[in-house]
């Protein structure tokens, strides 16, 4: 009797592992080393504020050549973020291409509200948010938020580390030119189930 509960708990484990082995991160690379600078809480089209924007990551922080992009389908479980200040937004999966003039973006879903608590202080060790959804996402297709304002960035000297689309965009419609680009990153990584 105890060797099969033995052998039961150790085929528990194994499973959980290799569940847990089967997961798989996209978007910036993020842990308590990395810090949300330069941002504040930045309002679209700084310096001239347009309001609401989908923000769609188009390089991951930490995770260059592909990383802003899920390497297969599957399920997103948890969005972990870092940000400077509070603040929230609705998540959206958004598929983005390359055009002769820029970028264009597609909505493809839009998940839940997501309100954030930024950092107690602003000194290292930084605060890793993480957040329960249940989000459908396939292969080629991009984290983004929808807000007028954010504090999940890290900002550089520049690039299209971010592309904004004005007005956000919407699920059930076609590609729209981007508006704008930020040289910010945005601090969003997904955990995704495969599948």
């Amino acid at each position: 009797m105890r060797l099969l509960l033995v052998v039961g708990l150790l085929a528990a484990f194994a499973t959980a592992a290799a569940s847990a082995q089967a997961r798989f991160l996209f978007g910036s690379k993020l842990d308590s080393t990395v810090q949300p600078s330069g941002a504040f809480t930045k309002p679209c089209g700084d310096p001239d504020p347009v309001g609401v924007c989908t923000w769609v990551m188009n390089e991951a922080y930490g995770r260059p050549n592909g990383g802003h992009k899920s390497p297969k389908p599957g399920t997103i479980r948890k969005i972990r973020l870092i940000a400077e200040n509070p603040g929230s937004f609705r998540l959206q999966i958004v598929r983005a291409r390359a055009t002769g003039t820029g970028f264009e973006g597609k909505a493809i879903r839009t998940g839940p509200k997501i309100a954030y608590q930024g950092q107690p202080d602003q000194n290292e060790p930084y605060r890793v948010e993480v957040f329960r959804v249940h989000v459908p996402v396939h292969k080629g297709e991009r984290l983004a938020i929808k807000a007028k304002k954010t504090s999940l960035l890290r900002c550089s000297s520049g690039g299209p580390n971010t592309l904004l689309f004005h007005p956000p965009l919407a699920v059930g419609t076609g590609y729209h030119d981007r508006f704008d680009d930020e040289g910010c990153w945005l601090l969003l990584e997904a955990v995704v189930d495969p599948g």
